[in-house]
């Protein structure tokens, strides 16, 4: 958790604003994020391999800042130790990665919880019904629930047209209703599931 946490701050991409690290606890699993995909790469998607991931400095003061306190080492060394404590891990207790275009998730599976992680990437959701919701809210809850996605990403998701109507009504009332966080990343809206409303089945 400590070399996840080092490389959010150290690799975060810090010129995308209203955006900050966030550190998530599930019952089968822990989550950092960080705004910014991989560095100068095209890796996207979920990603098991981190040996293989080439560690590429986003911020070079504040990494070496980090180096300079022993809080970092500098060749790059945190995917290969987090590797090396899940090494006698199944297939459902291995950590991984999820890179966006916008954010990069680094995912910790707990060792104690038998069941392993839930390896969907859109999990079933529980929530009280929204107030004027739609027929959609529950897809798009779970859509957004570990990533953040933009409004063409959801209209694709849910093979309807990004439109104004699923902009600002549909979209808008689960914002309004605290359902979803809507935030600024450039001059892309983004939604992320605000999961104190909202819990995995």
């Amino acid at each position: 958790m400590f070399e996840g946490i080092i490389n959010a701050i150290a690799h975060r991409d810090y010129f995308l604003g209203g955006a900050q690290i966030q550190i998530d606890m599930f019952k089968d699993r822990l989550e950092i994020s960080s705004p910014g995909g991989f560095y100068k790469g095209a890796l996207l998607g979920k990603i098991y391999d981190l040996r293989n991931i080439i560690s590429k400095r986003r911020n070079e003061l504040i990494s070496s800042v980090l180096v300079s306190c022993n809080v970092m080492e500098a060749a790059g060394t945190g995917f290969d130790k987090i590797s090396d404590d899940y090494k006698n891990a199944d297939d459902k207790h291995k950590p991984y990665v999820i890179s966006a275009s916008d954010h990069f998730t680094l995912v910790f599976p707990d060792l104690t919880y038998e069941n392993g992680i839930n390896l969907s990437d859109y999990p079933d959701v529980e929530f009280v019904p929204v107030t004027n919701g739609s027929k959609y809210d529950a897809k798009i809850l779970s859509f957004c629930y570990r990533l953040a996605k933009s409004s063409n990403d959801i209209a694709s998701y849910l093979n309807i047209s990004n439109s104004s109507y699923l902009r600002n009504t549909i979209l808008d009332n689960l914002v309004k209703e605290n359902y979803l966080i809507k935030k600024k990343i450039g001059r892309k809206s983004m939604y992320h599931t605000n999961k104190d409303m909202v819990r995995e089945g």
